[in-house]
């Protein structure tokens, strides 16, 4: 179901509750319909935060997806709605680790260059000249010997 976030509990329920439509548009309406329909959502939306980070529009459809219990006991739709969600939500932990993993490996290197790309200050960029002479100065004598 497609939430225009103006729809008054009226139009939802007549969209329930509606007859003229053929068998993919009943299907879409009631698992549109059904109680567990805005879990559906939140679980499929929270694997798509983990990916894409916070999203105001993600968010937004969250906050249009009313609950909607008008269908009527379905067994089999109870059971298959309740295994998406937890397979959703399993997906969801499945993918957590190794991004949060990937992320800080990725801050570490970010760090690590950060710190490769440092200007030395001018106190150490002397000393770093006295001891390249001092080490190039003890080659030559070397070479002498």
């Amino acid at each position: 179901m497609e939430s225009k976030g103006n729809n008054s509990k009226e139009e939802v329920e007549d969209y329930c509750i509606s007859a003229d439509e053929d068998e993919d548009s009943f299907f879409k309406r009631t698992i549109a319909c059904h109680a567990l329909y805005p879990i559906l959502v939140e679980s499929h939306l929270n694997c798509l935060k983990l990916c894409l980070g916070d999203n105001e529009d993600i968010d937004s459809v969250a906050a249009d997806i009313e609950l909607n219990s008008s269908v009527a006991n379905q067994p089999d739709l109870d059971q298959f709605m309740e295994a998406f969600c937890m397979t959703l939500n399993k997906l969801r932990e499945a993918m957590k680790e190794p991004q949060q993993e990937s992320i800080a490996f990725i801050k570490n290197m970010h760090s690590q260059l950060e710190e490769l790309m440092e200007i030395p200050s001018s106190t150490a960029l002397s000393q770093e000249v006295i001891d390249t002479k001092h080490i190039s100065g003890s080659i030559d004598e070397e070479k002498k010997n």
